[in-house]
């Protein structure tokens, strides 16, 4: 389904758009990391709390030896008990209706205007594009002057 977004067009003149209402679904599993710039990102079928622990897995296949701490937000797929059982991983849920505290909803804004009103042939092509995206932003350095909120590296600090 297309992503429509405002767009210049001639003083006096309405711009025109194509927009295309059919769709079918992937998943962008995605975490950040505001205080060194990693970056971890799956793009799975579905959004169930089974494919999330798939992600919650594979997200502590990358840091074997370390405590890896995940805030997300309330999704209903995040709230499966088993997904805060897994050893290594805290996981912290952030209140419902909060997307100002989630870091990665600023990413995703980012991931959604490059995809802004633009029609895919199919959903392999879509995928395409947002793969690009996040390549273009799985700089360090850019990711965090993106998410990097100072409230958030000054709390970080205090716990680290």
């Amino acid at each position: 389904m297309t992503n429509l977004r405002r767009s210049w067009s001639e003083k006096g003149e309405r711009a025109l758009l194509s927009q295309q209402q059919a769709y079918s679904n992937a998943y962008l599993f995605t975490a950040l990391n505001p205080i060194t710039g990693n970056d971890f990102h799956l793009l799975l079928p579905t959004m169930t709390s089974d494919i999330t622990k798939i992600f919650l897995l594979e997200l502590k296949k990358q840091h074997p030896n370390k405590e890896v701490v995940l805030v997300w937000d309330n999704a209903p797929c995040h709230r499966r008990k088993d997904l805060h059982e897994i050893e290594g991983l805290t996981l912290i849920n952030l209140p419902s209706y909060s997307p100002e505290l989630n870091p990665a909803e600023r990413y995703f804004e980012e991931i959604r205007r490059i995809t802004a009103n633009m029609i895919f042939e199919s959903l392999e092509k879509c995928e395409e594009v947002i793969t690009k995206a996040i390549h273009k932003w799985s700089n360090p350095e850019k990711l965090k002057k993106l998410i990097g909120y100072d409230w958030i590296l000054e709390q970080c600090g205090e716990v680290c």
